[in-house]
């Protein structure tokens, strides 16, 4: 079990740097473009392997923050689903940290020419998850819930991106607050159950 410990530790420790040098590299030549694998592990201070053991090229960066951005939404709605639901905002605070601890990664990857389609398969991801969810209600047709879903979706994610690009930290209390609002007005007009 402490070899695993330590084997774990030490992948943590190898991610933490790979990420740190990407963010310092990309402060010196403000183009993802420019970034070489070969320059980032040497900045890392790690082999070419030991790179391509935690990803497969620098978006795949990208995309371990997003996909663990789409892992605890998941595991938000699902948890949401099971409680007597009745506050979006414990969910919100979790997901604006989140978003707060890889704020200049997720940054890098918005200049990049690469995000459209991911932050496309983001919506994609929790539009499924939430129409498939057993707190909305049937009173609708699937095609108007989903209208009305992918609406929420796109915007939240529109206006979450531009907070990002304005602010090095969004304010978790403030935010949450205002997001919480307006989501439990939109969640009356579905009936969430």
């Amino acid at each position: 079990m402490k070899k695993e410990t330590k084997r774990y530790r030490n992948f943590i420790k190898t991610d933490t740097a790979i990420k740190k040098a990407l963010i310092k590299l990309y402060k010196q030549h403000r183009n993802i473009n420019k970034i070489t694998i070969k320059e980032l592990c040497e900045t890392a201070n790690i082999s070419r392997s030991t790179f391509y053991l935690h990803y497969n090229d620098l978006i795949s960066i990208f995309e371990s923050v997003g996909d663990r951005f789409i892992k605890s939404l998941k595991t938000m709605i699902i948890e949401m689903a099971k409680d007597e639901f009745s506050d979006f905002k414990p969910y919100l605070a979790s997901m604006i940290n989140l978003i707060n601890e890889s704020n200049e990664l997720i940054k890098i990857g918005l200049s990049s020419e690469y995000p459209l389609a991911y932050i496309d398969k983001i919506k994609d991801e929790l539009e499924s998850v939430i129409i498939n969810s057993p707190m909305i209600s049937s009173r609708f047709s699937e095609v108007q819930k989903l209208a009305e879903i992918r609406i929420v979706v796109s915007g939240m994610i529109s206006y979450t991106i531009d907070l990002i690009k304005q602010q090095d930290k969004i304010d978790v209390e403030e935010y949450s607050d205002f997001l919480n609002g307006f989501l439990l007005r939109w969640a009356s007009t579905l009936h969430l159950e």
